[in-house]
């Protein structure tokens, strides 16, 4: 009864050394006395091995012991927003894509793509395979590249590994292009790998030079295709300008038109992290696209670099990127995995090294990813929501708890655990907050809940928010009160929607954002002996859209509501015949008193004043602004002059009228373009010359 073990050791024998079967076969055919000696020498070469084949890279032969990413997580799908697992368990991939298979196909192998699982932290490998440059599918390659994919899906299979299969469309920009063959190697694809749990499929990588109509009527006849086969992989689509989720970076065609009645469809996103214009307009195309549209976003592609793959390498603007992704849980493949002298690529130039790369072999870019998906562990997750402090009151202890949408009122927590969830996208909507261990000690609290704005204070167990209401916190205020209050100090920070964790505020500040529609989605909350110190953050635990002492926005013409602007910068536009339509005013939350304007709207003349962040003006009706008289009240008009100046339709810019006075033109139906407002303390000089600053007739 011996043949089991002996196949069992023969096989590991195989694995790590290339014993092969072809010599077990002929042990079997000698006598019993040979076969016993095999036996006696094969138990020996076991105790050397076991170890070995225990140890290697970080990880070790994690597929033969079933640690892998897939088999930890199985077949992905698509819930709401969010990539989940075979549990439902949201899911996030951190992947690596190669560059085209047809021009650097050397990386495309096992060892290269362990190295990225095991010393990265890599789960899914992107294969890129153009259609048509660089020896592409369509343009004389065919068997090529589909033998490159083919070993690719081998390779990551083998390592338990995800595996994105990507029609890599550019130059031929409208993938209609190509579309019959599009469909033929899709057919391929899932007809082969039907009973996969590792695959997804990218079926159009960066349309560019078309509409989303082109991209979703091909889309429209590849899912089918995919479907015919596979039920369940999830398709990922491409979207216009490059996958940029539109046309343009207001426009959100896709998340306005999605596709409809199937499952398991996600939208394609991408960015460079030092590119200035995906830094000026894409970084809301994430949060809009699944806070505001609820589309299932995947970036498959993104960089460090600019968008043609060259240039700087920026790491602070890839930590913001990717932190909003993590936020969202939005999963993101690097791009790419080459030598190329380039400063997107990940490997040295220098380097021939096709796998096993030490930190030195690694460019800019691949040392800071490499470090990125090290760090992304479950155990760091923790770390970062419940961080060491120092210095903890003896004998105090706040207990908090929150009502989280859709989970209703979580347990109770204290000093310093995280209440909340983070990675779910799911906003607080009430809190309450204990203290105990000291009878002459409590504590107050006071939230800011959307729509309804800041609450009163309510203190030492009491509910701050709304319950059944849908309302999401987006800031809170605590304090400590009683007697003792003066020989403590209370710290406390925020999960903010897209932002993260914020620093610590400390004895009634103001902790979240401001005007930013963002929900709160966690809370840490501590108490620390008067003036020690708990050793955590505190800069920045505050985000506003009002950060300026006077702050203003306009609804422009064909544009919308633009975004808040500050002392003194234009709001608006300037040399593309574009009116104002309204306008909203209001001071730093930190200036006392208030600001009131009134504008001159087209056919109905002057409105009645409206005060500190109402609108003023009309929209939707086709309406320009034509003039406009700004004051501050209360303390504020006591402590500064406002100055305020407009460009005008045929004029340009008048002059800077102050406290009241009129600005902009009457009779002449001239259109406001832009405006500028400034605070200067009380009879300071004006910020500019102050003829002409009302023309009537």
């Amino acid at each position: 009864m011996i043949n089991v073990s002996l196949v069992m050791i023969l096989l590991l024998c195989e694995k790590k050394w290339g014993v092969t079967m072809k010599l077990v076969v002929h042990g079997f055919r000698k006598t019993t006395r040979r076969l016993t000696a095999l036996l006696l020498a094969l138990l020996i070469m076991v105790s050397v091995i076991m170890g070995p084949l225990s140890a290697g890279m970080p990880g070790g032969d994690a597929e033969a012991a079933g640690a892998t990413p897939v088999s930890l997580h199985g077949r992905l799908s698509v819930n709401g927003t969010r990539l989940v697992d075979q549990y439902g368990q949201p899911f996030q991939i951190r992947g690596i894509s190669t560059h085209g298979l047809g021009w650097f196909p050397e990386y495309n192998n096992r060892e290269a793509y362990r190295t990225l699982r095991d010393d990265w932290n890599a789960n899914c490998i992107r294969l890129a395979m153009y259609t048509e440059e660089y020896n592409g599918y369509t343009t004389g390659n065919r068997n090529g590249m589909m033998q490159q994919v083919k070993e690719g899906i081998r390779y990551a299979t083998e390592l338990g590994m995800y595996v994105i299969v990507d029609w890599h469309i550019l130059n031929d920009g409208n993938p209609l292009t190509h579309k019959e063959e599009a469909k033929a190697f899709f057919a391929e694809m899932a007809s082969l790998y039907k009973s996969n749990n590792n695959i997804l499929y990218e079926i159009c990588n960066e349309p560019n030079g078309c509409s989303w109509s082109d991209i979703k009527a091909y889309a429209q006849e590849v899912i089918p295709v995919i479907r015919q086969y596979d039920k369940n992989a999830v398709i990922i689509v491409g979207t216009p300008t490059w996958s940029q989720l539109g046309s343009a970076g207001h426009l959100y065609e896709p998340c306005e038109d999605p596709i409809r009645g199937y499952s398991n469809l996600m939208y394609t996103f991408h960015f460079y992290a030092s590119d200035p214009n995906h830094n000026q307009w894409l970084k809301n195309k994430i949060p809009t696209a699944i806070g505001q549209y609820k589309i299932p976003v995947f970036v498959t592609e993104y960089g460090l670099s600019e968008a043609n793959g060259n240039g700087n390498v920026d790491t602070a603007k890839a930590t913001e990127w990717l932190r909003m992704c993590d936020n969202y849980g939005v999963s993101y493949c690097a791009w790419n995995l080459s030598n190329k002298n380039e400063s997107s690529s990940l490997i040295q130039p220098g380097c021939t090294k096709t796998s096993g790369w030490s930190e030195a072999e690694l460019t800019t870019a691949g040392r800071f990813i490499r470090n990125w998906y090290r760090g992304k562990t479950d155990a760091s997750v923790e770390r970062e929501n419940n961080p060491e402090v120092k210095n903890l009151a003896e004998g105090i202890k706040v207990s908090y708890r929150t009502h989280v949408q859709t989970y209703g009122w979580q347990d109770w927590v204290e000093n310093g655990k995280m209440s909340g969830t983070r990675g779910e996208s799911k906003r607080l909507e009430g809190i309450c907050i204990t203290v105990s261990g000291n009878a002459s000690l409590g504590i107050r609290y006071k939230t800011h809940v959307q729509t309804y704005g800041w609450q009163d204070w309510v203190e030492n167990g009491a509910m701050s928010g709304t319950s059944g209401k849908a309302k999401r916190l987006e800031a809170i205020c605590i304090e400590l009160t009683g007697a003792d209050k003066d020989k403590y100090d209370v710290y406390y920070r925020v999960h903010a929607q897209t932002y993260g964790w914020l620093g610590w505020a400390k004895n009634g500040a103001m902790s979240g954002t401001e005007g930013l529609a963002k929900r709160l989605e966690g809370i840490n909350i501590i108490i620390v002996k008067k003036g020690a110190s708990p050793g955590v953050s505190t800069s920045r635990s505050f985000v506003s859209a009002y950060p300026g002492k006077v702050n203003y926005r306009t609804h422009v013409q064909g544009i919308g509501w633009q975004g808040w602007k500050a002392d003194g910068a234009m709001s608006g536009t300037s040399g593309q015949s574009k009116r104002l339509e309204a306008i909203e005013l209001r001071l730093n939350r930190n200036i006392e008193g208030g600001i009131r304007y009134s504008t001159h709207v087209q056919s109905y003349g002057w409105q009645g004043w409206r005060q500190n962040g109402t609108t003023s003006g009309t929209s939707g009706q086709g309406k320009r602004l034509e003039a406009i008289r700004i004051e501050l009240t209360g303390k504020a008009a006591l402590k500064y002059d406002v100055y305020y100046r407009v460009h005008v339709q045929g004029i340009g810019w008048l002059g800077w009228a102050e406290n009241g006075e009129m600005s902009g033109t009457s009779g002449y139906a001239y259109r406001l373009e832009g405006i500028e407002v400034r605070l200067v303390d009380k009879d300071g000089p004006a910020p500019g010359s102050r003829s002409n600053i009302y023309k009537s007739r």
